[in-house]
């Protein structure tokens, strides 16, 4: 054989994914091998939630873990490398560096096969099918990365590439040959951007993978959008992540708890639009501005979650339609202006300020909590609730878990514009401390947040006689609005407050007839009534 073409080709259909898994690939559809080529069915399935009856979901993997011929991993992936191996691609990655654009890809894995960190394979195609494998996932992480090849994420991108191939690869497919069943791996969990190349490396390669998420996040969205290299089976509820079972769970469903389950589901369907109170408390609240009229805030403000446009249903996450606007002026019709001021202002889910700056301000250094949050250069919302710093260690799992990931997001898209000569890190520094000092008032509305029901309501009133909206004020706007709170912005004089700290982009400016400037707050008139029975009380 001059030359042997390894083709793996991805099994689309999901009917029937753990038995095609458990199953050889030589019994699948999908079987061909000559002297030319080898072409086989692989199956990559990210199963995202849980079936109604969850035992069986715990209890399959348990059985996988005592497979022999499956290799389960949950985030322990090992770490080790060889100090050799670490020197050589360190003096890689100063050469990748130190090349103006950088060294090609073609060129990297070269290096990297000269310095024996690809694991060399006995077998030559084999060899070859992982050195073009390698290339295609490099490529991918550059097409997807924003800075690519030169970011800092590509460091240990590689490095982590480099010692799980030699790690788990190599032993792997150390008797492998062509026309062999090639290895098959069951991640369960959350994963880092490492991880999740590695499992597509390993896709791409031929092994059929398995990621199981029992809390519906598909982590894999981002990187495989369009099913390129793995497909989704979707369970219709979710769990919280527990740890991978160490044994069989022996509980029975009767028949009634499976009746009351299917009937659960039945009504209470994600997509179905009939929801029980607090049913996505576990889940992540995520926001979709919407992009309003003037009037559009006063019949959207009075509107539930789920009433309103966009609002859906993703996994483990839930897209929440909010309002952020501010009201430059005001309007020609007085009266009308301070009575749709004050019927925002009402309820028991708004809170209203007008004095600023309303956030405190720390002199504190938050480099080293940040730093200790970080795992694989990422926040980890885990690390966040666990540290001695963090405040809202009395708030329920759920709460603490959502303010973290939401966290998380603000710092890695700030969404503030950065101060001359500030750098990144200084940007996600200073948001990632205003949002660990949320006002307790604040934190209240989020605790009595359930998602598809009434939104909590954050209104302001900026006149600037009664001091100036802060830097750390409009952090802590952002961090509101990720959440999924309505925050309206009244300022009668029109002048730049909001649009000085954070992108333009991503609220809305209403403009109104007058800009006024020395208006002071305009407290609601008492009624008629009131002040009947206010008078009675008086003199009984």
């Amino acid at each position: 054989m001059r030359n042997m073409q390894i083709e793996p080709i991805l099994h689309k259909d999901t009917t029937d994914w753990q038995a095609q898994f458990l199953a050889s690939s030589k019994d699948r559809a999908l079987y061909e091998l000559d002297d030319s080529k080898f072409r086989f069915s692989r199956i990559a399935v990210r199963v995202l939630g849980v079936p109604v009856e969850e035992d069986d979901y715990f209890n399959a993997l348990f059985d996988m873990a005592k497979n022999d011929s499956v290799h389960v991993l949950s985030e322990e992936l090992d770490k080790y490398i060889d100090p050799k191996d670490f020197q050589a691609v360190q003096a890689i990655l100063k050469a990748h560096q130190e090349t103006p654009k950088g060294l090609s890809i073609n060129r990297l894995v070269a290096m990297m096969y000269g310095h024996q960190l690809i694991p060399q394979h006995p077998n030559a195609f084999i060899n070859k099918h992982l050195q073009l494998t390698m290339i295609k996932i490099i490529e991918l992480f550059k097409e997807q990365q924003a800075a690519g090849l030169l970011s800092n994420e590509f460091r240990r991108f590689l490095i982590d590439m480099i010692k799980w191939l030699k790690n788990h690869w190599a032993k792997w497919s150390q008797t492998l040959d062509i026309g062999d069943e090639f290895p098959k791996v069951v991640w369960y969990g959350e994963s880092t951007i490492s991880q999740r190349y590695f499992l597509l490396l390993l896709m791409e390669l031929g092994c059929d993978v398995l990621v199981f998420s029992p809390t519906g996040t598909d982590e894999f969205s981002a990187i495989d959008p369009e099913e390129q290299l793995s497909v989704v089976y979707r369970y219709a509820t979710t769990t919280t992540l527990q740890p991978f079972p160490d044994k069989l769970r022996e509980r029975q469903a009767t028949v009634g708890y499976r009746s009351s389950k299917h009937f659960d589901k039945l009504m209470h369907d994600q997509q179905s639009g009939v929801y029980k109170p607090w049913q996505f408390k576990e889940h992540l609240p995520r926001s979709i501005t919407l992009r309003t009229t003037y009037d559009d805030i006063f019949i959207y403000g009075n509107e539930k979650a789920m009433v309103r446009p966009e609002f859906k249903v993703v996994g483990e996450q839930i897209y929440i339609p909010v309002i952020f606007a501010k009201i430059a002026g005001i309007s020609a019709d007085r009266e009308e202006y301070w009575e749709n001021m004050h019927k925002l202002i009402q309820g028991s889910n708004s809170q209203f300020v007008k004095t600023f700056p309303y956030m405190k301000t720390s002199k504190a250094n938050f480099q080293f909590h940040y730093n200790h949050c970080l795992e694989n250069n990422e926040l980890s919302p885990s690390k966040m609730m666990t540290s001695d710093w963090w405040q809202y260690g009395q708030l329920q799992e759920s709460i603490q878990k959502a303010i973290a990931h939401t966290i998380k997001d603000c710092c890695e898209n700030p969404s503030l514009l950065p101060l001359a000569h500030e750098k990144e890190i200084d940007l996600q520094l200073f948001m990632f401390k205003a949002a660990t000092m949320i006002p307790i008032e604040l934190l209240r509305l989020l605790q009595n947040f359930d998602y598809a029901q009434e939104i909590p309501r954050l209104v302001l009133y900026h006149s600037q006689m009664d001091g100036e909206l802060s830097r750390e004020d409009a952090a802590l706007l952002v961090f509101l609005n990720r959440f999924g709170v309505d925050i309206i912005l009244y300022n009668p004089t029109g002048k730049l407050d909001m649009e000085l700290y954070m992108e333009k982009d991503i609220f809305d400016v209403h403009l109104l007839e007058h800009m006024v400037f020395d208006q002071p707050y305009q407290e609601p008139k008492a009624k008629p009534n009131s002040i009947i029975k206010k008078f009675i009380h008086k003199f009984l």
